[in-house]
């Protein structure tokens, strides 16, 4: 009898696992903290997924630019001046952009420096979070954003049947302060690498 315990208990515990997953595509979990949030962030920019980036991010998200890019004109793009900040909706249009345009997409966020809440915090905040994001616009050429830093902020939101989970309301670029690692790509910032796709 136990070990018909034990295997129901197993296969229950491997189909909640596989009903996360879907077509290779890992979602985040229904209660995450803020470091999930950032892996929800990352995941969907290496999958390309738009789906589980929406899950991350607040509805009154905001991206800012690093002030270093604020007025500049992103390669390709002469008439564009970088501005301070993006809406949700100019973000996301971006990004459904970049996902839909670039040849291969990698983003790093390091989650070591995320940290976690205090059970009652509502609102949080992460800083000079390691990041760097490689886009390839063929098989050789492309534009990397590396050895800068990353802010973040965060608050908590609950669903209709009041479970408790944290979105991204906030991102702050710090990426103008770059390493070059490659000769045939082109070192740039986060900031002007998401511009080029708006």
């Amino acid at each position: 009898m136990k070990k018909v315990i034990v295997g129901v208990i197993v296969v229950t515990a491997l189909l909640a696992l596989s009903c996360g997953e879907e077509e290779g595509i890992t979602r985040p979990p229904l209660e995450y903290l803020p470091a999930d949030v950032i892996d929800g962030v990352e995941l969907s920019f290496n999958q390309r997924n738009i789906d589980v980036l929406k899950k991350c991010l607040s509805p009154d998200f905001v991206f800012y630019f690093d002030p270093d890019d604020v007025g500049q004109n992103p390669p390709g793009k002469p008439g564009y001046e970088i501005p301070t900040s993006w809406s949700y909706t100019e973000f996301w249009r971006a990004l459904s952009n970049l996902f839909a345009k670039a040849y291969s997409i990698n983003l790093y966020i390091s989650t070591s420096g995320i940290g976690t809440p205090g059970e009652k915090e509502t609102r949080y905040k992460a800083e000079n979070v390691r990041i760097s994001l490689l886009v390839m616009v063929d098989e050789v050429n492309g534009f990397i954003a590396d050895g800068g830093y990353c802010n973040f902020a965060f608050e908590t939101y609950y669903n209709e049947k009041k479970e408790k989970s944290w979105r991204l309301t906030g991102w702050w670029d710090f990426t103008s302060d770059y390493f070059d690692r490659a000769p045939a790509l082109i070192p740039t910032s986060l900031g002007k690498i998401l511009a080029m796709y708006k």
